[in-house]
């Protein structure tokens, strides 16, 4: 039936074409084998068999068509002897047929006609004309009210056509028969519903189970990490506390051979022929300046190395597993000593200042390791933003501010207005606040609503995966039950601020308000 096929559209739920399992084949028919789904739908085949009638069920968006095994047997054919397709229907009608056919069917569809009923000659398998009246109703449209599917039944009116007789006389049958098939059919679509829920909720739970997984890779990665930085900051240690501790003797052993060979000059100022064209070679008083340069800028290079080396200790070795009472401050200076590579001076662009202002903290109860991690991820995210703006701003001055202050109160000042705890039963809180300021670009406000999501980032591909502030946020969120928030206006610059108690106590009272 070749007709204007409905508008591309998804209709409002997924069609699936019946195959020949949708009804018990005839043999199967035993209805105490059967669940009580099953035996309506083996009751009403039966009642298909005893009335000679097929069942078609067409797709129309899709052209797949079912025809039960009665439809084929009226025809004299096998259950796999025609497929379940559409063309397989139009192969076996008259040719003369078809325009009629296609006249009708596309008449009904566009409502010219109440009903789809029609007369027509199929093909047997003896090869025989067999007149067959074919009536269809649509039983589901897609959302814009399109037909998508269509039911009907095919009856032997061979005998009725030779005496003269039609087939209209069925027609109140057919119907009821089509409405207990759209029961059939609207139970079958309420199954595959539930199906389909129990399905996204399988599928929603295995995005979880596979971003913990990310997660405790990237935790696993990030332990292996810092033993890895332990172990090189160990193994590097020791030749360069050799070299610092030897440096100094070695500067002041050439200081004292230069004023011995100074002495010689002075007392004999005649060398000998061979000493004097040996002095003209070397030209001694640059060797003497040098030299001594060379040691002193040996000892400021080891000196650099050493500090480095202390700061990655500090960074990464201290017991993850245990909170300790610590210096907040060291832990930043132990930072900055290991990105002062990225702050410095370079060829195309100014040196990073960056402007400590620290308070008086007091020693806080945290992860250290965990804290150095969050600060490392911001300064480096701060670093980045500020590189950026330099590409394309030379006059630009870029600045990095740290800001960090104690104070006494049970209301948060990261999120106003939002009890930190209960004033009444654990009084005021000390609470700690780190500002962390760059006057970079800023981030556009669709975009900082995203910054702590995991795997989301807005720099090329290679550079970041895009976990730092999520994991940051998680450490102080998760772990020390604190608030990580951003503040950001384009142009101006961006601020991430945090806010933590002091002491870990009564993290299990106060943990529920602790995120945003």
């Amino acid at each position: 039936m070749h007709i204007q096929k409905p508008a591309t559209h998804e209709s409002e739920a997924p069609l699936s074409v019946q195959d020949s399992q949708s009804f018990p084949e005839a043999k199967d028919l035993s209805l105490e084998n059967l669940d009580p789904c099953q035996c309506s739908q083996a009751a009403l085949q039966m009642a298909l068999i005893a009335s000679g009638l097929g069942l078609w069920d067409w797709n129309l968006v899709t052209d797949k068509t079912y025809y039960d095994p009665q439809w084929k047997s009226i025809l004299g054919y096998k259950v796999d002897e025609i497929d379940n397709d559409y063309k397989s229907f139009e192969q076996l009608v008259h040719p003369q047929d078809l325009p009629r056919i296609r006249q009708v069917l596309h008449d009904y569809l566009q409502g010219c006609i109440p009903v789809f009923e029609v007369e027509l000659r199929m093909l047997t398998k003896s090869g025989e004309w067999k007149w067959i009246l074919t009536c269809g109703k649509v039983f589901q449209r897609d959302k814009f009210g399109k037909p998508v599917r269509m039911v009907g039944t095919h009856k032997d009116i061979n005998q009725d056509k030779a005496m003269s007789t039609t087939g209209c006389a069925y027609a109140t049958q057919q119907y009821q028969l089509f409405e207990q098939l759209q029961t059939e059919i609207a139970q079958r679509q309420s199954t595959e519903d539930q199906v389909r829920e129990k399905s996204e909720q399988l599928e929603t739970t295995l995005e979880e189970l596979k971003y913990t997984q990310k997660q405790l890779l990237q935790n696993q990665k990030m332990a292996n990490l810092g033993q890895l930085v332990a172990d090189m900051a160990n193994e590097i240690n020791n030749p360069v506390s050799f070299i610092c501790g030897n440096l100094h003797p070695a500067s002041q052993y050439a200081e004292d051979l230069i004023r011995i060979i100074e002495l010689y000059q002075h007392h004999y100022p005649t060398p000998t022929p061979v000493i004097a064209l040996q002095l003209q070679r070397l030209d001694l008083g640059f060797v003497k300046t040098e030299f001594l340069k060379l040691l002193w800028s040996m000892r400021a290079g080891s000196e650099r190395v050493k500090d480095i080396v202390f700061a990655l200790r500090n960074f990464s070795t201290y017991d993850e597993s245990q909170m300790k009472k610590v210096d907040l401050h060291e832990g930043f200076d132990s930072v900055l000593r290991i990105l002062q590579h990225r702050l410095k001076e370079k060829p195309d662009r100014a040196e990073i200042k960056v402007i400590k202002t620290f308070g008086e903290l007091p020693l806080i109860e945290c992860y250290p390791g965990e804290l150095n991690q969050v600060f490392m991820n911001i300064l480096t995210n701060a670093i980045d933003a500020l590189e950026d703006r330099m590409k394309h701003d030379y006059s630009f001055t870029p600045k990095i501010l740290i800001h960090t202050e104690v104070f006494s109160s049970h209301l948060s000042l990261v999120n106003n207005h939002e009890p930190w705890v209960n004033d009444k039963l654990l009084g005021k809180k000390h609470k700690v606040i780190i500002r962390i300021f760059d006057n970079g670009k800023g981030i556009l406000p669709h975009i900082q609503r995203h910054i702590f999501e995991p795997f989301f980032t807005t720099k090329p591909i290679g550079k970041s995966q895009g976990l730092g502030l999520s994991i940051s946020r998680q450490i102080i969120v998760e772990k020390h039950q604190g608030k990580l928030k951003c503040n950001s206006q384009l142009g101006q610059g961006t601020e991430l601020v945090i806010e933590m108690n002091t002491t870990a106590r009564h993290y299990a009272a106060i943990r529920k308000h602790a995120s945003f």
